[in-house]
């Protein structure tokens, strides 16, 4: 009952819709990702929340897709009879494809972002000076003296290097590392549009299918 123009349009249509919410997800991400945070925190950010947010956007564009669908659906049911308006009432197709698209083995299931090997820089310790080694997080861990000294806060340094230093040594490394991430972002949104197209194809053609086969069944 749907031509092939108007599944063109949808899908088109789609495409709008996708790179709108992966848009605003980026958005989302970005803003987090500018702040003055501490950097173990904005790893694990980066990593698990692009794939929380695509599974909420996800849902949204299921119901978007299931909507364009209806609508077309439903105008040309009006105009056939009453008996049809009804079987196809009953048949409740919208909710059959939603909780088939939401099943374990069919939904849209996003990977973790996963960081490249450069990017552990943040798990490592940061020389910012000699005898000074500050942890990525921005705290001084040890300072190699003539003996080791382990030191709890940076007031404690500050006989040995200007904090100023060592706080603009840890801005310069968790710049680029921010850098490095939003280039991953990137990467694994536009990944998450293609998967995204792909998944609500299948939906679009499940629905076409279980159309076909009520269509059959009343001899339309």
């Amino acid at each position: 009952m749907l031509k092939k123009e108007t599944i063109k349009n949808i899908e088109s249509q789609l495409d709008k819709d996708i790179d709108k919410e992966v848009e605003l997800i980026k958005s989302e991400i970005f803003y987090f990702l500018d702040k003055d945070l501490d950097m173990f925190f904005l790893k694990e950010f980066v990593k698990h929340y692009p794939r929380k947010l695509l599974r909420e956007r996800s849902e949204v564009l299921l119901d978007t897709v299931l909507n364009y669908l209806m609508k077309e659906i439903l105008e040309q049911i009006r105009t056939k009879g009453s008996d049809v308006q009804y079987a196809f009432s009953k048949e409740n197709l919208r909710e059959k494809i939603k909780e088939w698209a939401l099943a374990k083995e069919n939904r849209y299931n996003p990977s973790i972002l996963k960081l490249k090997e450069e990017e552990t820089i943040v798990e490592k310790t940061i020389t910012v000076a000699p005898g000074i080694v500050v942890s990525a997080g921005g705290l001084i861990a040890i300072a190699s003296a003539p003996e080791t000294l382990v030191l709890k806060a940076i007031p404690a340094v500050s006989t040995l290097a200007g904090p100023i230093y060592i706080f603009k040594k840890i801005k310069e490394k968790n710049k680029r590392l921010k850098k490095i991430w939003k280039k991953e972002i990137n990467s694994y949104l536009e990944r998450a549009k293609k998967e995204l197209k792909i998944w609500l194809i299948k939906v679009i053609e499940k629905f076409e299918k279980e159309l076909t086969d009520f269509c059959r069944k009343l001899g339309l």
